[in-house]
């Protein structure tokens, strides 16, 4: 009989092969301690976040969702039609003109970093290549001081930390998300004596719906999602993919020698490398999932996104990594009305990432030694990913 805890050791060892279990044996598992379901198949999840029966009003994340908290006001937890005018006035700053703009000041800064990452021999892709773009990009978007970028980047990294003792943050996770928080109510107090219009913080202050501002908590609720949202992923995907190209140096030397493979080869690895292992919403009607389960109004679900980025249903040969595999959909951006804002944005910074990268080392190695992997019930992959350049 399957049984799945996602606050197991055991599942932080292999969560693929539960899931290939869950997918063929139990689509809609119900566990009766959390009282959620949880989806592993990609139609069943493409269909529940794009069916609009489902709200997020109750978290969306296993920090809330799982523990029964009380959900923040972000964009990510509310609902039409809020939701949808919050998203309209955003839209702009993640738009494909917008991410055009923005990727000569990716271009000049992945350089820089590359450069100086192979004059030191190595550099570990996750936090020192990967959050160091993120986080840039992050603040230029949103209008914080690039000075401050690195210290944030830091305090995102550690409000993830799992300890093997404790489900959910640990102790130093609560005091960096705290530590963010206030860094973050600072520069809202900062913004709201000094106006200025350079960025996604004044137009979240200034913005109105049906007459009425944002309220003080709403706007310090989206800072942080934007934050932690545009810091945190694309680090970890790009980890991943790097590790990928390693361990296949064939497609590696394919895609250094034509760079124009950079776009498909990095889809392919944000279904690969996905790593959110879950996100998860609430009914707002009777309706049925997973099958014919009948999921009564309130019921919670959660979606088991690398599971459905690996189900044989959708992909051919799954779990195989292949830079001419054009999946035509992957679930790493979600689906419907919340499908990520930052989807085109993400995509740049990690073609961007790859080009730079394989044009100035191709030949780059990993550092098996120093590699630490993500033991989470929210992220999987590298903490840690050292590459090592020849000349180290």
């Amino acid at each position: 009989m399957l049984e799945f805890d996602p606050f197991a050791e055991s599942y932080f060892d292999d969560p693929f092969s539960v899931y290939k279990r869950m997918r063929d044996e139990s689509r809609a598992y119900y566990h009766e301690g959390l009282d959620c379901y949880f989806l592993s198949r990609f139609e069943d999840i493409w269909e529940a976040v794009g069916s609009g029966h489902f709200s997020h009003r109750k978290g969306t994340n296993t920090q809330d969702l799982l523990a029964d908290k009380p959900p923040n006001l972000a964009l990510s937890s509310m609902s039409p039609p809020d939701h949808t005018a919050l998203r309209k006035m955003l839209w702009p700053f993640f738009s494909p003109s917008s991410t055009r703009a923005l990727e000569p000041f990716v271009r000049e800064h992945v350089k820089t970093f590359v450069n100086e990452a192979i004059e030191r021999g190595r550099v570990d892709a996750n936090g020192e290549l990967g959050r160091r773009i993120s986080v840039r990009v992050a603040f230029r978007l949103i209008g914080l001081p690039q000075e401050d970028a690195d210290r944030v980047a830091d305090l995102v990294g550690l409000a993830f930390d799992r300890s093997s003792d404790v489900k959910g943050p640990n102790q130093r996770a609560l005091d960096a998300q705290a530590e963010l928080h206030g860094y973050l109510e600072d520069r809202i107090q900062e913004r709201l004596e000094m106006p200025r219009e350079d960025g996604l913080l004044d137009s979240l202050i200034a913005y109105r719906f049906e007459g009425r501002p944002l309220p003080a908590d709403q706007i310090l609720f989206n800072l942080y999602l934007f934050v932690v949202g545009g810091t945190e992923t694309l680090p970890k995907v790009f980890a991943g993919g790097v590790y990928q190209l390693w361990k296949y140096p064939e497609q590696r030397a394919e895609l250094a020698a034509d760079l124009s493979l950079a776009k498909d080869a990095f889809w392919e690895i944000l279904r690969v490398e996905m790593p959110t292992l879950m996100l998860g919403a609430c009914a707002e009607q009777e309706t049925e999932i997973g099958g014919g389960t009948k999921i009564p109004v309130g019921q919670k679900i959660m979606h088991l996104w690398v599971s459905a980025n690996r189900d044989e249903r959708e992909f051919d040969d799954p779990d195989r990594f292949d830079i001419h595999r054009k999946a035509p959909r992957i679930l790493t951006f979600n689906n419907g009305r919340h499908r990520c804002l930052g989807a085109h944005i993400a995509q740049m910074e990690g073609r961007v990432l790859l080009e730079e990268l394989l044009s100035r080392a191709p030949e780059f190695e990993i550092d098996e030694g120093g590699v630490v992997r993500i033991r989470s019930e929210f992220f999987r992959g590298f903490d840690k990913l050292p590459i090592v350049f020849g000349n180290a």
